[in-house]
C-alpha cells in the first residue's frame, strides 16, 4: 500500500521526487512574528545588508531573522529558511504530503520507527 501511494505521489507531482519548490504557506507566513533589530552589525542574509537598529525584522521558527521586504518574496517560491532551510508548512497538499514522506522515510532509515531501543 505504501509503494503504492509512493507512485501516486510520484505521478502527482511530475516524479519529480521532492525537487520543486512551493512556498510556504500563508497562514504561517501571516503568522510570523515582527520584532525589532536591536543589535548593530547584523546582516540580512538575503540582501546582505546591515540590519537597522530600531527596524521591524521578521523572525522564523528557527530564530534567524530578515527584512520584512527580503524574506516575503522568498517566502512566495520557498518553504524554507534561507539559512538554515527549516522548512515551513505549505499550502500543496501534495507536497505536505512528499515531506510527511522524507521525514518518515529518514527516521526509518536511522531506525527511529518505533521497536526495539533508540529513538527520538
Amino acid at each position: 500500500m505504501a509503494v503504492k501511494c509512493r507512485r501516486l505521489l510520484e505521478v502527482v507531482n511530475g516524479g519529480l521526487k521532492g525537487e520543486r519548490e512551493v512556498g510556504a504557506s500563508v497562514r504561517v507566513v501571516v503568522g510570523l512574528p515582527s520584532v525589532e533589530c536591536e543589535k548593530e552589525g547584523e546582516e540580512c542574509v538575503v540582501c546582505k545588508e546591515e540590519m537597522e537598529v530600531g527596524r521591524d525584522l521578521c523572525r522564523m521558527p528557527c530564530d534567524h531573522v530578515f527584512h520584512w521586504m527580503c524574506i516575503l518574496p522568498w517566502l512566495t517560491r520557498r518553504n524554507t529558511c534561507p539559512c538554515c532551510r527549516m522548512e515551513l508548512e505549505t499550502d500543496d497538499v501534495f507536497f505536505e504530503i512528499e515531506r510527511i514522506w522524507r521525514r518518515a522515510a529518514g527516521m526509518s532509515a536511522r531506525g527511529c520507527h518505533g521497536g526495539g531501543g533508540g529513538g527520538v
